[in-house]
This record gives C-alpha cells, sequence and structure tokens, in this order.
C-alpha cells in the first residue's frame, strides 16, 4: 500500500474549504440583510437554500475525507473526537452564527473541520497555499464592508456622512485585520490621493461614497472613477473596494455594475453598494441668511 499523500490531500482539501467559504460568504450576505430589514425573519430565497444545500455537500465532502485520512495514518481516536465535536451540529451543516462584535456569520461545522486540517499537517513539511489564504481574507473583508448597515444599526449610529461610516468600519477591521490602517497617501504629479481604509497584507483599499440624494447618486460614479485614476499604478494596494453606502434605492447594484463594465473599469475595482439608514446634515446657515438678506433689501426701500 502506498504512503499517504499529505500534499495532494493538503491541496485538495484547501480547495475544499475555499468553496464552503465563498458559499458560507454568499448565506451570510442574505442573512445579514434579513436581521437587518426583516427583524431576523426567515425571508425565503431560492439562491440562499440552493447554497446551503452545495454547502451541506462540500462539507461532508470534507468530513469524510478527513476521517479517511486520520483512519490511513491510524489515528482513530483523532477520528472519534472529531465526530464528538461535531454531534452538536447533526443536520445543521448548513445553519450559520452569528459574531457580533464584528458582524460576521461563520459556519462553525467549517470551523472544526479546519481546526483538524490544520492540527493533521501541523508537522508535515508542506507548501502554504498563501493564494488561498489571501481570498477567504478577502472573502471575509468583503462580508464585513456588506455588513456595514448591520453594524452602525446595532450601534444605534445614523451616519451623516463618509467619515462617520469610514470611523465606525475602521474600528471594527482593526480587530479582524490588525494591520489595517488609514489614508495612507498614494503621491501624483499633481495630487495626492488617500484611500480611506488599507490593509496592509491582503494589499487592499477600500473608498467610501455616502450618498443621501438622486443628485449624489449622479455623480457617485464620477468620483469612484476619479479615485481609480488616482490609485492606478500604487505598488501598496493592489485590490480596490468601493463602498456606496445608500440612505434610499437612488441605484442598484446591478446598474453600479454596468457602469464598471461600460467604462471597462480594470478587474481590479469591485464595487459593494450597501443601503442603510441615516441623512446628510443640510447648511442651515445658508438657509437662515435667505429672508435676512430679503428682510434688509425691504428696510433700504
Amino acid at each position: 500500500m502506498r504512503d499517504f499523500d499529505f500534499a495532494n490531500f493538503y491541496k485538495n482539501i484547501q480547495d475544499d474549504l475555499l468553496e464552503a467559504r465563498k458559499l458560507v460568504g454568499s448565506i451570510a450576505t442574505v442573512e445579514l440583510n434579513e436581521m437587518y430589514y426583516h427583524g431576523g425573519e426567515d425571508v425565503y430565497d431560492e439562491e440562499k437554500e440552493f447554497n446551503k444545500e452545495r454547502l451541506v455537500d462540500i462539507l461532508d465532502s470534507i468530513l469524510l475525507k478527513i476521517h479517511f485520512a486520520y483512519e490511513y495514518i491510524g489515528l482513530p481516536g483523532m477520528s472519534g473526537k472529531l465526530s464528538a465535536e461535531l454531534s452538536k451540529y447533526e443536520n445543521k451543516f448548513s445553519e450559520l452564527e452569528y459574531i457580533s462584535y464584528v458582524d460576521v456569520l461563520y459556519s462553525p461545522v467549517e470551523s472544526v473541520l479546519r481546526k483538524h486540517v490544520d492540527a493533521m499537517i501541523a508537522h508535515v513539511q508542506l507548501e502554504k497555499n498563501d493564494k488561498n489564504e489571501g481570498i477567504e481574507a478577502k472573502l471575509l473583508l468583503e462580508q464585513i464592508l456588506r455588513g456595514i448597515p448591520k453594524i452602525l444599526s446595532d450601534r444605534e449610529i445614523e451616519p451623516t456622512n463618509e467619515a462617520i461610516v469610514r470611523k465606525e468600519v475602521y474600528q471594527t477591521l482593526i480587530h479582524v485585520f490588525p494591520d489595517t490602517v488609514r489614508e495612507i497617501p498614494i503621491a501624483k504629479v499633481s495630487k495626492t490621493y488617500k484611500p480611506d481604509i488599507g490593509i496592509k497584507r491582503l494589499k487592499s483599499a477600500v473608498e467610501y461614497k455616502f450618498v443621501d440624494s438622486a443628485e449624489e447618486a449622479k455623480t457617485v460614479i464620477g468620483g469612484v472613477f476619479e479615485d481609480i485614476q488616482g490609485y492606478a499604478g500604487s505598488e501598496d494596494w493592489k485590490t480596490f473596494y468601493a463602498v456606496i453606502y445608500m440612505t434610499d434605492n437612488y441605484l442598484t447594484i446591478d446598474q453600479v455594475n454596468a457602469e464598471f463594465e461600460l467604462s471597462e473599469v480594470p478587474h481590479s475595482w469591485k464595487p459593494i453598494v450597501i443601503f442603510g439608514k441615516g441623512k446628510r446634515k443640510r447648511n442651515l446657515r445658508a438657509a437662515k441668511d435667505v429672508p435676512l438678506k430679503s428682510t434688509a433689501k425691504k428696510n433700504d426701500l
């Protein structure tokens, strides 16, 4: 009987874990929206249900491979330990659990399986798949960015501008990605550009736009396009997220995606459209000045 091929096992199961993480992200996005807009009520979503079925299949496949590996290398005790840890999730492989402080939903079953894979290969010299790890980290980042309305709602904050949104998201991201930074300058010939938030190890930058009117919606894409030109060629940032926070349905994600495609925006830029509470503060002083000026003219007559 040939030796167990750890390298092939690890590569195969890492691909499965990455697929599981992608499915968890898709399911979590829908369920966070349900929590925010429907008070936690479970709303039927055909795509979500399909992804849940697919997630169960992937997790079952990973579990089978781990059991096989434990049996092959003569560790039946670890196989039993794995079964015991998963016993409370029997028939619940598709269910996610909520981490409130970062407003993220995760799969506890995937977490248990990942822990056993890491333990199994801890003393084996294998080449790390940095690409998969980077993709998984970016999926987690995107999940947090999409959950911004829920984060603000939980903190009882109704933003009035980009700065408030940016501050709260930064405070959330710093717990998950300790190398999160703010406003690192990118120098150009005529202007210095500063991404709102950056995660250094992911080389990912996040730019925020706050939209509180139909007029702002018409110009917001132009602002993103200006940022795209400004950040082009940066060695510090390779992936960019344009997060558009809207207080109403002024634009859909399909419309924004279409604008990006028509303008041939680089694939390194990804738009994220979210909807939440808030209202931009208007210039009250300007409004008060109008009657005062009018009165003064009348008195001069």
